[in-house]
């Protein structure tokens, strides 16, 4: 009779753990079906770690690493949840941009060599703020599907609770809510932030290519140009300068410092000179 006792135990335990694994794999799965979707939808790469931590999805998207997850939490801090897309770029980019709805907060400092911009769009101008390091580049980038892009995010994210930033290495864009319990908003997250990358490269593209002609030899004196401009600050470039020794782009040192290589989209240079040695 004992026997049979422990053995009911033994078995209503086991039925149990069972029960138990079922029901704690039915609701991993559950709420986190959206980034499963996302993987599906971009091929990408799923990983999650448990219940206690939320997953991410990696992919790649037009020569850009792409991960979407919730921001860390910060001790002591007492944010909320928030859902961020991350496009690391394979080749950097000499741009700076912080782009935050009008009642957002401004942060203790703006991003490194940047100024307020003004779009043109009378509506677009109102509800948001714009900091950049190069207003033309900016503006080339703000297209009117970039902009709508913008303003199809805020409405996801509670009021004031949108971020888009840009520096050489990546764009982040930023939700201030968890988007894993709706998949469709998770799903046009992403989208939304992939038709802003699309935009911020062909922004800048369009940007460096416009200037640029051959000219004969001494047609103007250097100084009669005026200050190169460096395109990590956007301020006028004076000594101490370096060029990029690839494609001899004049450049601040401290600003070739900070980003690690030359500014110009598509130059893969990592050396610097002097401007001296060269003149």
């Amino acid at each position: 009779m004992g026997l049979i006792v422990v053995a009911l135990v033994i078995l209503g335990v086991y039925i149990a753990i069972r029960l138990a694994a079922t029901a704690s794999a039915w609701v991993a799965g559950n709420r986190f079906r959206a980034y499963r979707m996302l993987a599906a939808r971009y091929r990408g790469r799923y990983e999650n770690r448990g219940l206690s931590d939320p997953p991410t999805v990696s992919f790649g998207y037009n020569g850009s690493s792409v991960r979407v997850g919730l921001a860390p939490l910060v001790p002591g801090q007492t944010l909320g949840p928030r859902t961020r897309v991350v496009a690391r770029f394979r080749t950097g980019l000499p741009f700076r941009l912080e782009l935050a709805p009008a009642g957002r907060p401004a942060p203790p400092q703006p991003p490194r060599g940047t100024r307020p911009v003004r779009v043109g769009d009378v509506e677009f101008d109102r509800w948001f703020v714009v900091q950049a390091n190069d207003p033309e580049m900016a503006r080339a980038f703000l297209t009117e599907p970039v902009r709508q892009s913008v303003a199809n995010l805020q409405r996801l994210a509670p009021p004031s609770g949108m971020l888009l930033s840009i520096n050489p290495e990546r764009l982040l864009v930023q939700v201030d809510r968890n988007l894993a319990p709706q998949p469709d908003a998770l799903l046009l997250a992403v989208h939304e932030s992939l038709v802003i990358h699309d935009g911020l490269q062909l922004g800048v593209c369009s940007r460096l290519s416009q200037g640029i002609e051959i000219v004969a030899t001494g047609s103007a004196a250097p100084e009669e140009l005026g200050p190169a401009i460096c395109k990590v600050c956007g301020e006028p470039i004076e000594p101490p300068t370096v060029l990029c020794s690839t494609c001899l782009t004049p450049h601040h040192r401290d600003c070739w410092e900070f980003v690690g290589s030359c500014s110009i989209y598509g130059c893969s240079g990592r050396q610097c000179v002097p401007a001296e040695v060269i003149a």
